[in-house]
């Protein structure tokens, strides 16, 4: 049996997620019986996690689901890139290290187990997974970085359904230079030892409003649902929703009279200027943005808000 140190405790820590399964090998990873599974949460957790690292027992590789739940809600305690993408693989795992150190995150570059890498983040407390997604994509989109293979996979779970896993760094049974992680800005390249890297890792876990600032890359790249332009028309010809609430003097929700109708300007074929021009009279009326510094702003995003849910009508 391995004997449980620090070391092992805080490994066991930084990859907590939902399950654990043997990925020594796999006959038919969809029949039953040739899966291996047991919850993070179990008593034997840290015990597992032992064997896998110092080939005790029955020396199992071990791979971890990232999703738990606590309250209702999907967390993890880590998030990753698992790059497999031949020659490119490395230059992707560089480059999204370097954003990620750019924006204040320290990563762990590890050799995968074919010739590819998983670049690990560790956080200090879990993490909505929705968010832990949504910031590892932002980060993977602004430098171009493959996102088919960011962990967690998922953000929620259906009822008996685990979702999946990623081979944990530094297994006993590893092959020389496979499953270790880097040494960062070491030349030439050195990778740490397992106690090492628990240090660093440990050391540096990633405090929650740092790498929430990420989730601004994910919104900033999120591609935007087709606008439609409107047509050419500006009179004051209007009718059906938009006369409805032109002739309107007193609104519940303001905001939402505003936006439909700019909806239904852009459906009867007025420009995108021409509706902001009028939603602009309009707002003059009600009053909801007329003392705001950043009131063309407000007005142009409603009704660019607004094309995207237009179905231009058709022509007669």
């Amino acid at each position: 049996m391995g004997s449980i140190t620090e070391t092992v405790e805080r490994f066991a820590q930084l990859h907590f997620g939902g399950h654990l399964a043997d990925v020594s090998f796999r006959v038919n990873p969809f029949r039953e019986e040739d899966k291996t599974y047991a919850t993070c949460e179990d008593p034997t957790y840290t015990q597992r996690i032992a064997e896998h690292l110092d080939g005790s027992g029955e020396g199992k590789t071990l791979g971890v689901y990232p999703l738990w739940k606590v309250n209702g809600v999907w967390m993890v305690n880590w998030v990753a890139v698992d790059l497999d993408e031949g020659k490119t693989s490395d230059v992707h795992a560089d480059n999204l290290q370097k954003i990620l150190s750019a924006k204040g995150i320290p990563s762990f570059k590890e050799t995968s187990k074919s010739k590819g890498y998983h670049v690990w983040v560790y956080l200090d407390q879990p993490i909505a997974a929705s968010i832990g997604r949504k910031a590892m994509i932002g980060a993977c989109r602004i430098v171009d970085v493959p996102i088919k293979e960011v962990y967690p996979k998922q953000t929620i779970l259906p009822e008996g359904k685990i979702g999946n896993c990623l081979r944990l760094p530094y297994p006993h049974s590893r092959s020389t230079g496979r499953h270790e992680v880097y040494v960062p800005d070491v030349s030439p390249p050195t990778f740490y030892d397992a106690e090492s890297f628990v240090e660093a890792a440990w050391d540096n876990r990633v405090s929650l409003p740092v790498f929430r600032e990420l989730v601004r890359l994910y919104d900033a790249t999120e591609p935007k649902a087709p606008q439609y332009s409107g047509g050419d028309r500006n009179d004051g010809e209007f009718y059906g929703t938009a006369r409805k609430i032109w002739d309107q003097t007193t609104f519940e929700d303001r905001s939402a009279a505003m936006f439909a109708f700019a909806g239904s300007l852009l459906w009867q074929g007025y420009s995108i200027d021409a509706t902001i021009d009028w939603v602009r009279k309009l707002d003059d009326r009600l009053g909801k943005y007329v003392d705001r510094a950043e009131r063309e702003k407000y007005l142009r995003d409603l009704v660019e808000s607004a094309s995207t849910r237009v179905e231009p009508r058709e022509k007669t």
